[in-house]
């Protein structure tokens, strides 16, 4: 498994660097990425940096890992192999955020792109694992690893989660 780069992906306040962190595999993240190649933005009102994701995709280098994992919402944007996608309940997802020193309009644009699943909407193409964060960051690494040793097979392991019909139901 040489060189293989796996985006660790989602929502701000999913639990994506609460995963990498937890892990076994070595990981990076995207603005740490952004700032070595020097496609890193001044920080805007919000808080966030923009990323140059053009400029970063056509003159990065990898750094030299058997496995790496990217941390960011923007990982699976770059060229990566396989994705993990981590989910988390909008009600659940809505309390982290309101402990971060983020805006009210900010924290409801996040939780609405959670909801409606914009990051999923953007991870169709190649291997994703899509996995809830209500199932505990230990099971999440017990089926991440699973995968990972499977060598991505199937290439969608699970049914994409619907927070929509959880929550509405499939009237």
């Amino acid at each position: 498994m040489a060189g293989v780069r796996i985006a660790v992906t989602g929502t701000p306040g999913v639990g994506k660097t609460t995963f990498c962190a937890t892990s076994k595999f070595q990981t990076i993240t995207v603005e740490e990425i952004a700032i070595s190649h020097d496609c890193y933005g001044e920080i805007e009102e919000d808080g966030a940096a923009p990323i140059d994701l053009d400029k970063l995709s056509s003159t990065m280098v990898w750094p030299d890992h058997d496995l790496l994992l990217v941390d960011g919402h923007l990982s699976h944007l770059l060229p990566i192999d396989a994705i993990i996608l981590i989910r988390c309940h909008p009600s659940t997802l809505r309390e982290r955020l309101s402990k971060r020193d983020y805006s009210q309009e900010k924290i409801e644009e996040n939780v609405e792109c959670e909801f409606i699943g914009i990051i999923a909407s953007e991870c169709l193409e190649g291997p994703c694992l899509e996995l809830d964060s209500a199932i505990g960051i230990e099971a999440m690494i017990a089926s991440a690893e699973r995968w990972i040793t499977d060598g991505f097979k199937p290439r969608r392991p699970n049914e994409g989660i619907d927070w929509i019909s959880q929550i509405h139901g499939d009237d």
